[in-house]
């Protein structure tokens, strides 16, 4: 894995040969830039969330959650290939693709390889429904009748 950071145009390059982007590995080596000369001038380039201990002595963690901000983005490398983003999640704050396109006429397919997780929601108001108030508005709207409910026991 290389990678080329550019904080002008707020671009991290992939480096020819990278097929595989760890975002464990991605948000450490923009720290390692960050912190390096005068790089503290540009707006980070990252959220980050996750990665603590779930349980230390059986080793897992929670996700890592790597939020892309301020406009930065990921360019993949020069040439037809799949790229695959695992150990993490890798997101732009507020919506978005993370990648730039590639300038040559190359097809890059991205293979997330997301950890297991949990992801809840709001509705928006109010609380949820009962499993009564559930179960009357299937059999209201016949997707399961008492007959075929009963031949499922």
């Amino acid at each position: 894995m290389g990678y080329s950071i550019d904080g002008a145009t707020k671009v991290i390059t992939l480096t020819a040969g990278t097929t595989s982007v760890s975002v464990r590995d991605l948000w450490s080596r923009w720290v390692d830039w960050f912190l390096t000369s005068d790089n503290s001038k540009y707006l980070p380039a990252f959220q980050f969330v996750g990665g603590d201990d779930i349980d230390a002595g059986a080793g897992t963690k929670i996700p890592i959650y790597a939020f892309l901000m301020n406009g930065w983005k990921l360019k993949p490398q020069e040439a037809n290939h799949t790229l695959t983003i695992g150990d993490g999640v890798l997101l732009v704050n507020g919506g978005g693709d993370p990648f730039n396109n590639t300038s040559g006429a190359y097809v890059v397919r991205v293979n997330y390889q997301q950890p297991v997780q949990a992801i809840s929601f709001s509705t928006g108001g109010g609380l949820a429904p009962t499993a009564e108030a559930v179960a009357d508005e299937v059999m209201t709207r016949g997707i399961l009748t008492e007959d075929n409910f009963i031949a499922l026991k």
